[in-house]
């Protein structure tokens, strides 16, 4: 049996659309399913925890949405060996990026049913796992607003760019501390610090571009000690991931990564807002399978 999780208010309404069609080539194919359609997290929870409980196998759990409808569900199945992917119907679609998956869901159901798996890293921050990007600072704030913003279903990707600019006339830059590995280094004028598992955020800012999700390893961007003006240059950079050796960024890999900084700021996991500094993340190595 598989279990697909329609996000409805995903794409303006096309995930529902999507699922029509991919319901009438599950039926003719005779594949075994079970559907959720929903924008409610507590019926996601609930929906899992009867799964859970179910005698019938779960074969894959496949999502109809986009990023934060992928961040729901892996922390729901973390800890089972019940694969994942999604058939990307959100605004930014950044797990999907990074993992080559299209919008052909054609295609992308005999891949599927095809049953290949893998097993891939987890970022762990507090209590919660991220698949693919955790954002703090300027970037947190970033995707706060994108949150809140009621014309980004409509305009995708797109919607970040508008938002980047609003953000960039107000934000001031802060003091951070940060423990890599267990060793300490302070910068000042700190913009955003982005903690990767994939390469993508931002609806395809290629932000950590050497990112592999199962390698072990965190990849983190740091971007500090820039002017305003500056820092747009670099922004316009990340697009194509060519800003890691520009002047103010940072470019690591660790395992762990703990954040203190001068003032509270935004913390974000797979776009979704998941409280403020202080924090810490590491990973979580070969903790999560995908149908790959």
């Amino acid at each position: 049996m598989y279990c697909f999780v329609i996000n409805k208010t995903s794409g303006n309404g096309r995930s529902v659309k999507i699922w029509s069609e991919i319901e009438q080539i599950l039926k003719e194919k005779n594949v075994s399913y079970t559907s959720l359609i929903t924008n409610s997290k507590q019926e996601v929870i609930d929906h899992f925890q009867a799964l859970k409980s179910s005698p019938d196998k779960v074969e894959g759990v496949i999502a109809l949405g986009g990023d934060g409808t992928i961040h729901e569900i892996i922390n729901q199945l973390f800890g089972t060996t019940v694969p994942f992917t999604v058939i990307p119907t959100g605004s930014g679609n950044d797990f999907a990026r990074a993992r080559g998956i299209t919008d052909n869901y054609k295609q992308e159901v005999e891949r599927i049913l095809g049953k290949s798996h893998q097993k891939i890293d987890l970022l762990k921050i507090g209590n919660r796992h991220c698949m693919t990007v955790v954002g703090i600072g300027f970037d947190g704030k970033v995707a706060k607003e994108a949150n809140e913003l009621k014309w980004k279903k409509w305009f995708g990707g797109l919607a970040y760019f508008f938002i980047i600019f609003k953000v960039l006339l107000s934000y001031k830059p802060t003091s951070t501390k940060l423990l890599l590995n267990g060793d300490e280094r302070v910068y000042e004028k700190v913009w955003l610090i982005a903690i990767a598992n994939h390469p993508y955020y931002g609806g395809g800012l290629k932000i950590c571009p050497e990112a592999i999700s199962n390698d072990g390893k965190i990849d983190i961007c740091i971007i500090h000690t820039l002017p305003k003006w500056r820092l747009l240059f670099i922004l316009a950079a990340v697009f194509k991931g060519k800003h890691v050796k520009m002047k103010g960024v940072e470019y690591l890999q660790v395992e762990s990564i703990e954040v203190e900084t001068a003032e509270p700021l935004y913390v974000t996991a797979d776009g979704e807002m998941v409280g403020q500094t202080p924090t810490s993340v590491t990973v979580s190595k070969d903790a999560f399978h995908v149908i790959s």
